[in-house]
């Protein structure tokens, strides 16, 4: 099993929230950007987008550095 980490359909809906989002701002965004990218789509309330953001980190498909997301980079 030396695929990616599967992930929620929320937690997907959120990466391409994110990657949208990120592409638009310098392929980074702060902690609270995010949160505001996700929230900002009505399927996310706030619980649920720091959920999601939560899932992501767990799963490697983001990574914090000094309160700035970034998303892993992938090879597709």
């Amino acid at each position: 099993m030396n695929g990616p980490r599967r992930i929620p359909p929320f937690a997907e809906d959120a990466l391409e929230l994110l990657r949208e989002t990120a592409s638009d701002a310098d392929e980074s965004l702060s902690k609270d950007e995010a949160a505001t990218a996700l929230v900002a789509d009505e399927r996310f309330a706030e619980a649920d987008a720091e959920y999601a953001l939560d899932v992501l980190q767990s799963r490697g498909y983001i990574y914090y550095v000094d309160e700035q997301v970034y998303i892993t980079p992938t090879d597709d």
